[in-house]
């Protein structure tokens, strides 16, 4: 009988495997030579409970996408859907949270899984590119460290990126905005697909990123958060010093949307997706990422603030090599 890759997976082969490899190490170069990041490998599997507690139950990757592990002890382990819960995991255990000085810049690299349907852009073992900024927060960093991430896609030849930025506010400003988007779909909730049902009451928001028309539509109706003065000042001058960057790069463009939300339960203040636009202006997801300042105590670490971002290498190669 014919043997098969599974279903999800993909081989690397001549000028694919060799564009990765390429795509890989100019990556390393990039954030351990000119950005002066320090470089980090974690386990392809952890504790469950890790990606219970940071990624978030009600999300669809821990409801519907987990790759749980068979093992012959009570232990449950999965393989990792994401980069940022391990190297957390990692920074707590090993201390290093309190030792080093701030911020603790850190790069990874690696395959992640998830079972999902498999179609263009989304496998079910996939790799990733992830940066990390741990330890202090502002709007200076903030802005920084997207420039950076710029910074990088231009070194590798990545043109006329679309970066669509939002900001959550605080955990509190979040949930209030939560309760919020919940009241407003509750009303509107008959007209609602099967899975946008169950989001509304353990997580009202991923409806806001339903791709299905008729929810889109709905969604369109939707209130959008309202941040605090402060919070608000503090967004500004984030877009403000990437806006700096962005005049530059002809081809290239920075939009604010109040709707943006991210897939994952542990992010809090800025949140931003990077996408690459083709001749027809219709634009691809590349990677994305925000800020996620209670995750690490929510992990049972230090109360600390942190932002990072995370790059499917397979969506970066397909463009490198298709441009």
């Amino acid at each position: 009988m014919k043997i098969n890759k599974p279903r999800g997976t993909q081989d690397y082969f001549a000028d694919e495997y060799m564009a990765r490899r390429e795509l890989e190490n100019k990556f390393v170069d990039f954030f351990s030579q000119t950005k002066k990041y320090i470089g980090l490998e974690t386990p392809m599997f952890e504790q469950k409970s890790l990606f219970v507690r940071s990624v978030g139950d009600e999300t669809d990757v821990v409801q519907k996408e987990l790759f749980d592990l068979e093992q012959k002890s009570d232990e449950k382990y999965s393989l990792r859907p994401e980069l940022t819960a391990g190297i957390v995991r990692f920074l707590i255990e090993s201390g290093g949270l309190k030792s080093r000085p701030k911020p603790i810049n850190v790069f990874s690299l690696g395959p992640c899984f998830r079972y999902e349907r498999p179609q263009k852009g989304r496998k079910r073992q996939f790799n990733q590119l992830d940066v990390e900024t741990i330890g202090k927060s502002s709007s200076k960093i903030d802005g920084e460290f997207i420039v950076d991430i710029c910074q990088f896609l231009e070194k590798i030849n990545i043109k006329n990126i679309s970066l669509t930025i939002n900001s959550f506010g605080s955990a509190e400003t979040k949930k209030k905005y939560s309760d919020q988007v919940k009241k407003f779909l509750k009303v509107n909730s008959p007209d609602l697909c099967e899975t946008c049902l169950k989001r509304v009451e353990k997580n009202p928001l991923r409806v806001l990123d339903c791709k299905n028309e008729k929810c889109k539509l709905i969604v369109d109706g939707a209130p959008e958060i309202e941040l605090e003065e402060a919070e608000s000042k503090y967004f500004e001058e984030v877009v403000e010093i990437v806006k700096g960057f962005f005049d530059k790069k002809k081809g290239s463009k920075i939009i604010i949307d109040p709707r943006l939300v991210r897939g994952l339960d542990y992010y809090t203040g800025v949140i931003f997706e990077i996408s690459t636009l083709n001749d027809e202006s219709r634009m691809s997801s590349i990677g994305g990422g925000g800020r996620y300042d209670k995750l690490i105590g929510d992990l049972g670490g230090p109360e600390m603030p942190a932002m990072g971002v995370g790059f499917g290498i397979e969506r970066l190669v397909d463009y490198l090599l298709n441009q």
